[in-house]
Order: structure tokens, then C-alpha cells, then sequence
């Protein structure tokens, strides 16, 4: 049974989580999970009080979760264990600059809250990452069916993610004028549009989806005309939950408001993968196919700039190292200069 809260530890961690808020601009989902990695270690080590650090309690912390496992039994994994001790890092770092605390905790004490060099470059290997092939996405969506008003949001829905690789917590926030069918783009403006980091920036459709088009288009043109919604409406509403006295509740129509989740999407593009005798792939895996078909051919130092741009990252770097890897066979061809079929021939 673990001790109560030491309520001096308590008052730490409150005053570190709003330094890490309004002096490091984290989002409520990393201070979240910040705390839980203060918590974690707050049990670890019995409530001690915090004043009482000594490197010790690093060492023995690092040890601690070299041994943790998770709740189906396997070892916690390096990325995870590494952001936790980098939080400990920064905590200890902080920590060492308050009153009080000076004389008893040293700004380099902090760096013992680190993992080991093989588990440190673990944990900062790129997993991989599975996506779609642009045929496969292209086939999904041709098998999505668009008889119902709810059928064409949904095919639309994943229309949009083939040509622009939106992010889906963005996508749920959409409003209709954000989108020029003419302009093929997409207006990702943070006062209105939930972006990463609260970027505002362009993203432009991607060529070689004719069939995502039509549908973002014939969803569009039915919410305009038919359904009657106006410019700061949502571009893909919430699904309309009615009382049925057969069934209790029924899904019928829809509420002029946003998804208040991303949960709704993801089983949109689950189920149209599936649907296609596919892996089911989530919204995110767009990102990976676009900048995929980029650095799978010979494409020009403009065109990956452009790409990464177009995804929204600031660097061009991120995008060839988060999504651009390249599968064996291509790797293959690229440094022997052989094909594939170049062997199938030899043999």
C-alpha cells in the first residue's frame, strides 16, 4: 500500500508543472504526462521528501525501471523509460534553482537521470512506422460506398487524409471555409483549427487522388446545397445520437457541431481498410504515405521541402526521419543499383 502524498513533494510538482506551462509553453498532454512520470518516481521513492535528494535516488530510479514491466508483462519500453527520466531531468534541474534547494541539490545532479548509451540509442531509433501504399489507400476509398448522407462524409473523410495527410485532431475542426476546392487547399489557421504547436499554415492537395477529390467535393457541394451549412459550420459534423424505442439509441443525421473526439474518425478509416481486406491502418498513416511517395522516388531537394511544408513540419528533417524511411526493397535498389527485377532475370 503506497504512503499518502507528501503534501511539500505535492507543492513542488505544482509550481514545477506551471514553469513547465507558461515558461516552457508544454501542452496540457505533455504536462500530463509529466506528472504521471513525477508520480511515478514521487512512489518509487516512498513520498521522501524531496529536500532530502540525493544521486542515489537517480541511480536506483534508473535501475528501478530497467526492471519495471508493463501490464502485459513486458519490459517498459526505452522511449518511455527515456522520457521519464528526461522529466526527472528537468524536475532535478528545476529544483536545483529554487530557494531553499540550492545548497542541497546541484544543477549537475540532474544528469543522472539518464539511461544507458545502448538503451539511450534504443530509444531514439525510429520504429517502424506501417502506411498504407498509395494503391491501397486508392482501392479503400474506391470500396467506400456513398448512397447516404453519412456514407459521403465518411468517404470525404478519408478523401481529405489521401490528399493532405491532416492531422486528425485538425481535421475534426475543420469548418467548411476552410477548404477551396478551387485553390486545392486546405486553411490551417490555429485560431480556429486545432494544429500542432499552433501552426498556421497551408496544406495543398496531393496529385494522383482524382477519386478523393470528387468525394470532398460531392460532400461539400451536399452540405452547401442540401444540408443548408454556411461557411463557419463544421466540414465534417458529429453524427446526430436520437432516443429509437427499438434499439434505445439511434445514429441518425448529424448536430452542427464538431467531433469532440478523435475516436470517431479512426474507425472510420479502420473499418474502410478492412473493408478493402487490408491492414487497418488509422488516420496518421496518411503522413507516412505522402512523404513516402516523395523519398521512394528521385525527388528534387524542392519537392521534399515542399512535402515536409506541406505536412506542416518546420523542418525538412523531421519529415525524412519521422516518415520517410525507405522499406528493404527500395533501400536495396538504391545502394546495389538492382533492382528487383533485375534479379528475377539473373535467376
Amino acid at each position: 500500500m503506497s504512503k499518502q502524498p507528501n503534501e511539500a513533494n505535492e507543492r513542488l510538482k505544482r509550481k514545477f508543472l506551471e514553469y513547465r506551462k507558461y515558461a516552457r509553453q508544454l501542452s496540457e498532454k505533455s504536462l500530463d504526462k509529466e506528472l504521471a512520470a513525477l508520480e511515478r518516481f514521487d512512489v518509487w521513492n516512498g513520498r521522501t521528501h524531496f529536500a532530502k535528494f540525493h544521486i542515489d535516488w537517480a541511480m536506483g530510479f534508473r535501475d528501478h525501471l530497467e526492471r519495471t514491466k508493463t501490464a502485459k508483462g513486458k519490459p517498459l519500453g526505452k522511449s518511455t523509460a527515456r522520457a521519464i527520466m528526461a522529466t526527472m531531468r528537468e524536475f532535478t534541474l528545476w529544483l536545483s534553482q529554487q530557494d531553499g534547494f540550492r545548497s542541497r541539490v546541484r544543477a549537475s545532479d540532474s544528469e543522472y537521470f539518464s539511461l544507458s548509451r545502448r538503451d539511450e540509442a534504443e530509444a531514439r531509433a525510429a520504429p517502424a512506422r506501417p502506411a498504407p501504399s498509395e494503391k491501397q489507400a486508392q482501392k479503400a476509398l474506391e470500396l467506400m460506398p456513398s448512397g447516404t448522407p453519412r456514407e459521403m462524409r465518411d468517404k470525404a473523410i478519408f478523401g481529405l487524409l489521401c490528399l493532405t495527410g491532416v492531422r486528425v485532431g485538425a481535421l475534426i475542426t475543420l469548418r467548411l471555409k476552410h477548404v477551396d476546392l478551387d485553390d486545392k487547399s486546405v486553411a490551417q489557421n490555429p485560431r480556429e483549427v486545432a494544429t500542432k504547436f499552433g501552426k498556421n499554415f497551408d496544406t495543398f492537395f496531393a496529385k494522383g487522388f482524382p477519386e478523393a477529390e470528387a468525394a470532398l467535393r460531392a460532400w461539400i457541394t451536399y452540405l452547401e446545397n442540401e444540408a443548408l451549412y454556411g461557411p463557419d459550420d463544421p466540414l465534417f459534423p458529429a453524427t446526430a445520437i436520437t432516443p429509437n424505442a427499438n434499439m434505445g439509441f439511434a445514429a441518425e443525421g448529424f448536430t452542427r457541431r464538431h467531433w469532440s473526439s478523435t475516436e470517431p474518425v479512426r474507425k472510420i478509416v479502420n473499418t474502410a481498410f478492412v473493408a478493402a481486406k487490408l491492414q487497418p491502418f488509422g488516420p496518421h498513416a496518411f503522413r507516412h504515405m505522402l512523404a513516402r511517395r516523395v523519398s521512394s522516388r528521385n525527388a528534387t531537394v524542392a519537392e521534399l521541402v515542399a512535402t515536409s511544408q506541406n505536412l506542416g513540419h518546420d523542418d525538412v528533417l523531421t519529415t525524412l526521419r519521422s516518415y520517410g524511411q525507405i522499406d528493404r526493397a527500395r533501400l536495396r535498389t538504391l545502394i546495389t543499383g538492382e533492382s528487383e527485377d533485375d534479379r528475377v532475370l539473373d535467376d
